[in-house]
């Protein structure tokens, strides 16, 4: 899935059991487990707020370090 603003904003309109399902994949598409994480509603309020937040550059930043963790983990 490409990550893009775009995308952030039609993920952050999504309810918050659906939100929860893709980050999760999203995560495990990168290598990341989340299944173990509890999360309550005002988390995901808060993570909905700072993925609207987010502009471009913060996105491409995060991909490259996301990026950078796998090739570590190699």
């Amino acid at each position: 899935m490409k990550i893009d603003k775009n995308t952030l904003n039609m993920l952050s309109a999504l309810p918050d059991d659906s939100l929860w399902k893709m980050i999760c994949a999203i995560g495990s598409q990168s290598g990341i487990d989340l299944s173990g994480v509890q999360v309550k509603p005002e988390d995901i309020s808060k993570l909905r707020s700072a993925m609207g937040n987010l502009t471009d550059e913060d996105i491409s930043r995060a991909l490259q370090i996301l990026e950078s963790t796998k090739k570590q983990g190699k």
